[in-house]
């Protein structure tokens, strides 16, 4: 099995559909995007759905993972957007910040 390249391609799978609901799930109870009407004179950002195959140990596919994003790449500083955004780290990466901390006893790291 192999992930899909384009929406066509995912939407003719039940599996896919159903990552792709639970992403616009997602979005809507995290209120991650707000609807809005496009100010006159600016051009829509799009957004493509990415696919990946989460698979365990053994190679065995354990989830259908649909990501909706947006092409920010399309966007012009100071003229489209003033802000820029930052990824959030990794659950798993602070923890083990702070189980490093921990061992050194609270001193910092240089």
């Amino acid at each position: 099995m192999e992930e899909p390249s384009s929406f066509e391609e995912a939407n003719s799978d039940a599996a896919w559909r159903n990552a792709m609901k639970e992403e616009l799930n997602s979005i809507e109870e995290n209120k991650t995007w707000e609807l809005t009407d496009l100010p006159n004179g600016q051009r829509p950002i799009g957004l493509k759905w990415v696919f990946k195959l989460k698979k365990d140990s053994t190679g065995k596919v354990v989830k259908h993972k649909a990501r909706l994003v947006a092409k920010g790449y399309v966007q012009r500083q100071e003229v489209e957007f003033e802000e820029v955004f930052a990824p959030v780290a990794r659950m798993e990466i602070v923890k083990l910040i702070l189980a490093v901390a921990a061992q050194l006893g609270g001193k910092c790291i240089t």
